[in-house]
């Protein structure tokens, strides 16, 4: 009869696309894993790298005893902190598109906002530093430049170091959420492959059955 055979070839066709399916989502996760989460975790390890190299020519620029050496050290931070702010917003912004179809990115963006503010925060007061810097070196007094000297000193090392701490704490707090999603995402991917695997031998067996036992005309 041409049922059974219509049927046989149903259950296989459905189980192929079913599989094809799977491996298809699975990919897509396994792709967000990578680009949204190896590869942003690696960006916010250079972002603190980043941060630890603008505070350190903060502080030679404090040790600057020349002019001259001043403005050189000067003149490079507005690079040093675009390395440090467009890679904070580009994960900001592929988070913002997770966001939208993922509640747990919610937690995510919610935690490089806070970062965000955190830098931000800290640049304002390493800007008040290097203010106090550029009066130093604008002024023909021999003891006014040293005030200043040490106000700038006191200001990069209490303040400014306060909201360095806070960073490097909220960028802690971020990979720890960055890792959560990430295993969620993976657990959620062998959900689906233990699934479909057992769909697949399920069916398999039952079309093995059907052709050992089902009489041949």
């Amino acid at each position: 009869m041409i049922w059974p055979r219509i049927g046989i070839s149903v259950l296989i066709l459905g189980a192929g696309l079913g599989g094809a399916y799977t491996l298809t989502t699975v990919d897509q996760e396994l792709r967000v894993l990578y680009a949204e989460y190896t590869l942003a975790t690696t960006d916010l390890g250079h972002i603190n790298a980043q941060l630890i190299r603008y505070r350190t020519s903060v502080l030679r620029a404090i040790e600057a005893d020349t002019h001259e050496e001043y403005q050189r050290i000067v003149e490079a931070l507005p690079l040093k902190r675009t390395r440090i702010e467009q890679p904070l917003e580009r994960f900001i912004k592929a988070t913002l598109v997770t966001a939208s179809t993922k509640s747990a990115a919610i937690e995510e963006l919610a935690e490089l906002r806070a970062v965000k503010t955190r830098v931000a925060e800290y640049m304002a007061t390493s800007d008040q530093t290097v203010h106090l810097l550029d009066q130093r070196w604008q002024t023909s007094s021999l003891l006014e430049a040293r005030r200043l000297r040490d106000l700038a000193e006191e200001n990069a090392a209490e303040r400014a170091g306060e909201k360095f701490v806070a960073i490097t704490l909220e960028l802690d707090r971020l990979l720890d959420v960055v890792a959560k999603i990430a295993g969620e995402a993976r657990s959620e991917a062998d959900r689906q492959l233990r699934i479909m695997t057992t769909i697949v031998i399920a069916v398999s067996a039952f079309l093995i059955g059907l052709v050992l036992f089902t009489k041949r005309d």
